[in-house]
């Protein structure tokens, strides 16, 4: 005999049939009364096979049940509704189908909690009589606006834990008419849905601050509570209840499209700062709600769900899509009702008191984490010590806080503000009101600058052009006052406190100063420099003299005088100053000639000596270098010379002996770090300029001088930096030392790649630094050095294998060439070991999970055996990309591991695979060249072969050496012409 036989001989057959929108777990507690059993007692019975049930899951009063397709026709059976009467009442009968032990086995699932459980509640006891005949508990499934039973005045109110409670609504008339109101606005307004949805969270953000001022809600409370309920766990049962007719009305008011649009003119394009700036939806909201105390609450109001909605409501006019509705009608987590089940057990473990650990700790809200409230302390701490020192929160987004990254973290705060809850917004608004604002924060960070000056100088004259100002803020003032009328209404605001309204702003004046009077300014700094050194010969570009940028300006003038475009006028003024401002010679050489200048007169003399005696050695060195090349001079400079007594007659006369003692004397004297710099300064300029025709330095005997003054700066910068891998834009001493090194390297590749042995010359440059030209990246060797230098300083005191693991620049540098080892260089290998990286080291750094890649993969053993086969049969590995070998894309293969190797630093050991197998499978030329060879040189006859090899024979001279070489090998060369 089968379950349901035993159940009908034990209680007798008879039909239960199920309540419109039921939950299925109550259906069953309604069925299990009527065979006298448990709830418990009927599901094991419903998935009993062979002595062995399957009910998953913790039964409460709050449950919900799903069932699998054997357990619904039991069920059917046992209560004789059929399935389509069973699937229509009950709304949760076929959402889900659990998995039991097998798909023909009878299987159940518990589900609890408002995650999986729909909202539900208590059936209306009178309902229930009515339609059963009789009394029983039920709980059904009840959207928001089913929670009034109107024809007998009931609350349907879900309890978690429980069956829920039915709460008479005899002394709240007003909360039966709102659930009429509730269906009248879901049947005329599309997005009545939604809109609820935000209501509820704005009626409970106000339910959470008990405003003195509310009185409707707790007299609403107190009417509402039943006999022997607790207040402090009632006033949590009955926040929806008592706040419901509100949340009617505040829907309402939001899903109203007229009032959407009016929001959005009303703000002219601008995103409000507060709820202040809509006075039309505070006065509708107050007028509804009958309270009018309420506007000057949500005139302040800067956050929270109200907000959020009225921020997107005014670009809703900008963004139509269905993206922009659905920001307008989202709730971020943050601004939700808490769960009661949360708030329930919160108050619980409030009322434990001391017995605390008995009761259930309290969850956390949904949507938060712990460790997130750490990181917002934290970076609040900081912002509360920036505040402090500057009086704002406009922080830039590169700002650093006592190392920690404050401008970063401010920026993601503002991103988040309108999903940020009450308790942090507070807290940043307790510190800058303006922290975060409809308006860029560089104008907010400038209004702060401003306020300062007024501060500090008084108020400001917009009339007058704001004198006393600087020349940057008095424009920017200038340029508010001329969009006046476009700014921001609380942008208007502050400026009032500037003194700056809008008859000012009509009134103001631009902020220029005369340019005759900035002009005789530049010079009064121009004579001044010149009365303190003499001349304007040692005005660099960053020259600053008394806080003005004299450098920049006397650049922009020498610049002007160069193009042509500078007035007679004031040329005249700066000749004045000093004859020789702007030199037509190199500013290096007039420098190291006022540096002479200024070596005779401290040594009281008025002509030079023979031997430069009385001159420190850098001065000696230039004037021996002018004796040698007197002839090669400008003839302005041969008169300054002339002026220090180095006569045309004497530098002839004692040029050889100058010559001898600059050859057995060194260039680079070592006299201290300070005598190493003069030295270098003043070196002579007019060796970096060669004449047309006359060959690069080093190339012949009388260029000989320009080399060695060119190398005397690569050994002051070697000396100081200890190698010669400087970038492409690096000066030193005002010498342009990176693009000469940039020249010789470029030499030196060009004779290498001709077949022609190193210069001479270089080999001065490798006794400097032996790696001033690697056959690798320059970059990668000044990333070395960079490296080497953190590591002998000691730095990076995190490390892993006797490597740094930092996050920094070094850790990254170091972990990437342990990955990539065994592709570098041999040399870049040795260099790597002489700062601990070996091997070894290197296996350590990366781990076991990336030592993979120290090696080839069996993987590509795999493939480069199509490749061997591929290159056995034709003689080469240059398929096109479409190619295949065997069912294999071989040629779709080797462009991934061409370009592949392209993007790699060094040879990786697949590429030293393909290039045993063919030398130029990655030819340094197109690829298309190269199938054209191959073509060319097993098809020679083909007219497209005769065609390309003509094409190669004319354009010979323009070929990469190996391509000549190649096509050599085939019989190809420019001899055969025709």
């Amino acid at each position: 005999m089968g379950w349901v036989g035993k159940l009908v001989l034990a209680a007798g057959p008879f039909r239960v049939s199920p309540l419109q929108g039921e939950m299925t777990l109550s259906f069953l507690g309604r069925i299990a009364d009527g065979y006298g059993l448990t709830v418990r007692s009927l599901l094991s019975a419903l998935t009993e096979v062979a002595g062995q049930q399957d009910v998953v899951g913790a039964l409460r009063g709050d449950s919900e049940v799903f069932l699998n397709a054997e357990a619904r026709d039991r069920v059917a059976a046992l209560c004789r509704v059929p399935q389509v009467g069973l699937r229509r009442a009950l709304p949760a009968w076929t959402r889900e189908e659990p998995l039991g032990p097998s798909k023909e086995r009878p299987a159940a699932r518990l589900a609890n909690g408002v995650e999986t459980v729909a909202g539900w509640g208590p059936a209306c006891p009178g309902c229930v009589a009515a339609r059963t005949g009789g009394v029983a508990l039920a709980r059904v499934y009840l959207a928001a606006h089913q929670r009034v039973c109107p024809r007998h005045r009931y609350w349907l109110m879900s309890v978690p834990g429980s069956g829920g409670r039915v709460v008479g609504l005899a002394g709240c008339p007003e909360v039966v008419q709102a659930q009429e109101d509730h269906r009248k606005l879901l049947r005329l307004s599309p997005v009545a849905g939604p809109a609820f949805e935000v209501a509820e969270a704005v009626t409970a953000s106000w339910w959470a601050q008990q405003w003195p001022e509310e009185t409707t809600w707790p007299t609403r409370l107190c009417a509402t509570v039943p006999e022997g309920e607790e207040p402090g766990r009632w006033r949590i049962l009955a926040r929806g209840l008592v706040t419901y007719p509100e949340t009617v009305a505040v829907a309402g008011v939001l899903a109203d499209q007229t009032m959407r649009r009016r929001i959005a003119a009303q703000m002219c394009g601008h995103l409000p700062f507060c709820l202040g700036g809509l006075p039309m939806l505070i006065s509708e909201l107050t007028r509804c709600l009958r309270r009018p105390w309420l506007a000057d609450r949500l005139a302040s109001c800067m956050d929270g769900p109200l907000f959020a909605w009225a921020h997107q409501c005014s670009k809703a006019a900008e963004v139509t899509d269905g993206d922009g509705q659905r920001l307008l009608w989202k709730v971020h987590p943050a601004h939700r009702p808490r769960p009661l089940a949360d708030e329930l057990a919160q108050y619980l473990q409030e009322m434990a008191g001391g017995e605390a650990a008995e009761a259930p700790p309290p969850k956390r809200r949904r949507g938060h984490s712990r460790k997130a409230d750490e990181a917002f302390e934290a970076g609040l701490l900081h912002a509360r010590a920036y505040a402090a020192a500057r009086g704002h929160l406009a922080t830039r987004a590169d700002t650093l806080q006592d190392g920690f990254p404050l401008g970063a973290w401010m920026t993601n705060q503002r991103m988040l503000r309108l999903g940020m809850s009450a308790r942090r917004s507070a807290a940043l608004r307790a510190l800058d009101p303006y922290w975060d604002t409809p308006w860029p924060t560089l104008w907010q960070r400038t209004y702060h600058q401003a306020r300062r000056h007024v501060t500090e100088q008084g108020p400001l004259d917009a009339q007058g052009g704001f004198p006393g100002t600087g020349l940057s803020l008095g424009e920017w003032l200038y340029l508010q006052c001329t969009r006046y009328p476009d700014l921001h209404p609380e942008q208007q605001r502050l400026l009032a406190r500037l003194g700056i309204d809008a008859a000012a702003a009509r009134d103001a004046r631009p902020r220029r100063r005369s340019q005759r009077a900035g002009e005789q300014e530049a010079l009064a700094h121009a004579r001044a420099w010149a009365a303190e050194h003499g001349s304007l010969a040692g005005v660099g570009a960053s020259t600053v003299h008394e806080d003005y940028p004299l450098g920049r300006w006397l650049s922009d003038r020498r610049g002007q005088m160069g193009r042509g475009v500078l007035s007679p006028g004031r040329a005249d003024a700066l000749t004045r100053i000093d004859p020789w401002w702007r030199p037509p010679w190199h500013l290096c050489w007039q420098r190291s000639y006022e540096h002479a200048c200024q070596q005779l007169q401290q040594a009281g003399g008025s002509e030079l000596v023979a031997g430069f005696p009385l001159m420190d050695k850098p001065a000696q060195e230039w004037l021996r270098i002018q004796q040698r090349r007197y002839h090669l001079l400008l003839p302005g400079q041969q008169d300054l010379l002339d002026q220090l007594g180095l006569k045309p007659e004497t530098a002839i006369a004692e040029a050889p002996a100058a010559t001898a003692s600059a050859s057995a004397a060194p260039l680079w004297a070592p006299g201290g770090p300070q005598e190493g710099v003069e030295a270098v300064r003043c070196l002579p300029a007019v060796a970096q300029h060669r004449p047309l025709g006359v060959p690069r330095v080093g190339q012949r005997p009388d260029q000989r001088a320009r080399f060695d003054s060119a190398l005397v700066h690569a050994r002051a910068w070697a000396d100081v930096h200890g190698h010669l891998a400087v970038p492409r834009d690096t000066r030193q001493s005002g010498f342009a030392l990176g693009m000469w090194l940039f020249s010789q390297r470029n030499r030196a590749k060009q004779r290498a790649r001709q077949g022609k042995p190193t210069s001479p010359h270089l080999k001065q440059l490798t006794a400097i630094d032996p790696w001033w030209n690697p056959p690798w990246d320059l970059h990668w060797q000044r990333n070395y050095y960079r490296a080497r230098d953190c590591m002998r300083a000691g730095r990076g005191a995190d490390t892993e294998g006797g490597l740094p693991i930092g996050k920094d620049a070094l850790g990254s540098w170091v972990k990437r060439q342990c990955t990539l080892y065994t592709s570098l260089h041999p040399d870049q290998q040795h260099l790597l070991a002489a700062i601990g990286i070996t091997l070894e080291a290197a296996q350590a750094r990366v781990g076991p999970r990336d030592s993979r890649r120290l090696t080839t993969t069996p993987r590509f053993e795999t493939d480069v055996a199509h490749a061997r086969f591929y290159a056995a049969q034709h003689g080469h590995l240059a398929p096109h990309a479409g190619e295949e070998h065997e069912g294999f894309p071989i040629g779709r293969w080797l462009a991934e591991h061409r370009q592949r190797a392209r993007k790699t630093m060094g040879t990786s050991p697949q590429a030293r695979v393909l290039a045993s197998l063919d030398p130029w499978w990655n030819p340094p030329w197109p690829m298309r060249w190269q199938y054209a060879y191959h073509h060319a040189r097993t098809h020679p006859d083909t007219a497209q072969a005769e065609n390309w090899i003509n094409d190669q024979r004319q354009g010979w001279s323009l070929l990469h050496p190996i391509q000549q070489q190649l096509l050599t090998g085939i019989g190809i060369n420019p001899a055969t012409l025709r």
